[in-house]
């Protein structure tokens, strides 16, 4: 599955008006979310692919559904938000929230923690 993410990432890469840098994970429980880090005068959220189990492959999501409260790249935390618009093609509404290289996606009633790579 990881190859198929990079796929996505470098289609971002290539759509993004912010200098992609490289991109961070989150995995658990056979869902991943994939984000491309930007850099204009700071690091940057630039996009996001999601993978649920079972994916063939990670889809890209609008970002004009991502809501990101939190991304600090120093302190190693992030906390960013999905909204579905109704979209059935889309992943239902989740929040992923990291403190250093442990996070929680929370997707429906779900409650997954896992592991985040901050490594670009």
């Amino acid at each position: 599955m990881r190859c198929l993410l990079t796929g996505a990432v470098l289609a971002i890469m290539a759509c993004t008006s912010a200098h992609a840098t490289g991109s961070i994970s989150f995995e658990a429980k056979g869902y991943l979310v994939d984000i491309v880090v930007g850099e204009t005068s700071r690091p940057i959220v630039a996009g996001v692919s999601f993978a649920g189990p079972g994916s063939r492959q990670a889809m890209s999501l609008p970002m004009g559904r991502v809501k990101v409260d939190n991304f600090d790249t120093r302190r190693k935390t992030l906390a960013l938000t999905f909204r579905n618009p109704g979209d059935p093609t889309l992943p239902e509404n989740f929040r992923l929230t990291v403190r250093n290289e442990a996070g929680t996606l929370r997707i429906g009633a779900k409650s997954l923690p896992g592991r985040f790579s901050w490594a670009m």
